[in-house]
Formats: C-alpha cells, structure tokens, sequence
C-alpha cells in the first residue's frame, strides 16, 4: 500500500467547545477538531438543541482571521441566530456565513439537529471595507 499522501489524513478529537475562547459547553453541541489540521476546522455536532435559554458564545473579533460558518441538516431545520457586527439574523439550514477579519461576531443555535462548521484562515480580499464597497455599489447601480 502506498503512504504518500497519508500525512494529509487526520483525525477529529472530541473538544469541548469551552476550549475556545468566548465559548461555554452546552448540552446539545459535541465539537471536533484537530489540532495538526492546517487550518482552524471545527465540526460541531448538534443534536436535540431546543430550549436554550442563554447564548454560549460571546461576541468576538477575529482581528487576523476570516472565518467561514457552514450550517448543514435537513433544509431549514437547524436555526442558529448569528449576530455580525451590532446586527443579529436567524440563519437556517443549508446556508453559509462569511465573517471577515476584525468583524464582531457570534453564533448560536436557536433550534434543530445537524452540523455547525467552522472555518478560520488568512484574510481575503473580503474585508469589511470591501463589502461595503461592494453594497454601496450596488445599491447606487438599483437606483
């Protein structure tokens, strides 16, 4: 059997989400992760979550990192709240959530099963300043 690639496999250890800094362990959400994995990959598995009162993931800043959220589960059956910046918006499955570098933000499950991916890299062309651009530029081409 061939090994040539077989450093680019890795396994995905059980991590409590309260290992992340402004995050606390809830009953509903198991985390993997690993930490050889080039990039910050955390798959979070959401099972039963309904009846949470209080958020367990505080408002935050990545200053050198975008970060990507992938929520996966039946269409439209795991609802997470999202806030970016001061806005908050309800988010269901299968969506994603681009947070640029130095944006506020948060995420919370409201409801459902299914899976919460997150992804963290080096900044992109997709800074705050660039999507407003970009919506300012769009807005002023609808009038």
């Amino acid at each position: 059997m061939d090994n040539l690639y077989k450093e680019l496999i890795f396994k995905n250890e059980n991590s409590p989400l309260s290992s992340i800094p402004f995050h606390d362990d809830v009953f509903c959400i198991e985390r993997f992760f690993s930490k050889q994995f080039p990039l910050h990959l955390a798959i979070h598995k959401v099972t039963d979550a309904d009846g949470l009162i209080e958020d367990y993931t505080e408002p935050h800043i990545h200053e050198d990192e975008d970060e990507l959220n992938i929520i996966i589960g039946e269409e439209g059956m795991l609802k997470y709240k999202i806030q970016l910046g001061e806005q908050e918006y309800t988010v269901s499955s299968n969506s994603s959530v681009w947070v640029p570098a130095g944006v506020k933000h948060s995420a919370n499950v409201l409801h459902g099963n299914g899976y919460f991916i997150t992804i963290r890299m080096e900044p992109t062309k997709y800074t705050k300043e660039y999507m407003f651009k970009q919506f300012e530029n769009n807005f002023n081409k609808s009038l």
